[in-house]
């Protein structure tokens, strides 16, 4: 039985370590632009054998707290004049496109990203200046402020979820584990 268990949590552990380790690449970090303008807000992943398994992998882009774009096995877009390609998708880029932004497009947008059992995420910071308005006035970047650590506290709060749900993933893989082992040695 000892053996049996050995066996089993080297070839896991064999396995484990042949996966690449996910990474993700969203540059630049901050992205100036024009109302009006095209954007790109990029997400590359990096770090995974080509081609790689589309079902083990899903996109969420967020901003302000509020899903705009999701790739779970297909694209949802929730916002207009957003769009995400499923050909790129297809070789690991997970750009999030805004066909024309405007000054309400202003702000954090986060990438979280899915693979197998691995989860990163990665914020773009979007400004789009109006050259025909006055400068932002205090106030507003009090409130731009504000936001930045209340979008940092919500990102502690996430990562602290996704972590104890990647736990309880793993806990139940071990019990389904054991509990073959188990039955086929009654």
């Amino acid at each position: 039985m000892a053996c049996h268990v050995f066996l089993l949590l080297s070839l896991v552990l064999a396995f484990h370590a042949s996966q690449a380790k996910l990474e993700v690449d969203a540059e630049p970090r901050k992205i100036v632009a024009k109302p009006g303008e095209k954007v790109q807000l990029k997400c590359l992943l990096t770090g995974i054998k080509q081609p790689f398994n589309m079902k083990d992998f899903m996109i969420q882009w967020y901003t302000r707290g509020k899903q705009v774009a999701e790739y779970d096995n297909k694209i949802i877009i929730d916002k207009p004049g957003l769009s995400m390609s499923l050909e790129a998708l297809q070789k690991g880029d997970a750009t999030l496109t805004i066909d024309s932004v405007t000054e309400e497009h202003s702000g954090n947008f986060r990438c979280y990203v899915y693979y197998a059992a691995d989860h990163i995420m990665k914020q773009v910071e979007l400004l789009v200046e109006d050259p025909s308005k006055p400068k932002v006035e205090v106030e507003e970047s009090f409130l731009t402020t504000c936001d930045s650590i209340l979008d940092k506290k919500l990102d502690k709060v996430i990562d602290w979820f996704t972590k104890v749900d990647g736990k309880l993933d793993e806990v139940n893989r071990k019990c389904s584990g054991t509990q073959r082992i188990i039955k086929s040695n009654k």
